[in-house]
């Protein structure tokens, strides 16, 4: 068994999937599908029953790139708070949650999780979703202009055969 300390985790053990390579600065740790290895322990950090420690969430953090400046900005924290938080045996909930949540976004759009660091948006300013219906499903765009109105079914009767009426999009 080898102990897997990258990124500060003491709790980490490989059984198999590794090699130890001698160089001339000493001995090397060579892991088989490093990405692999790193998504199975996220998951694994994401599901634990016990709240996650600050190296946990701290490793979290750095697979999913997010940065200290974004992350003390999303969870209203300074940098020495943060800082704290990493070294701790354990984190607040909130920001537990917070973390096993991104974690599960990013599994599922990746992209999603990178759009957490985009440029804020005044406070009182209105995003709109726009939604999409294709052969693949929904798809979400958002925007920050208010869409253009369609005109209501009443004006469209008779122009267009192939639009929709109110019983075909129950359907």
């Amino acid at each position: 068994m080898h102990p897997f300390v990258e990124g500060g985790l003491q709790n980490v053990w490989l059984s198999n999937g590794y090699r130890i390579k001698e160089t001339r600065n000493g001995r090397s740790v060579v892991v088989h599908n490093p990405q692999g290895l790193k998504r199975t322990i996220c998951s694994a950090l994401c599901v634990k029953s016990v709240p996650l420690s600050g190296a946990e969430f701290r490793y979290l953090c750095r697979e999913l790139q997010i940065t200290s400046a974004v992350l003390c900005k999303r969870l209203a924290l300074t940098e020495s708070q943060l800082q704290e938080w990493e070294s701790a045996r354990q984190v607040p909930r909130h920001a537990d949650t917070f973390i096993r949540i991104m974690y599960a976004v990013h599994l599922d759009r990746p992209e999603r999780v990178q759009r957490i660091e985009a440029r804020s948006v005044a406070r009182n300013q209105n995003v709109y979703f726009v939604l999409r219906h294709t052969d693949r499903g929904w798809t979400l765009q958002e925007t920050l202009e208010r869409p253009a109105a369609v005109p209501s079914l009443t004006q469209l009767k008779g122009q267009d055969p192939t639009l929709a009426t109110d019983r075909d999009s129950l359907a």
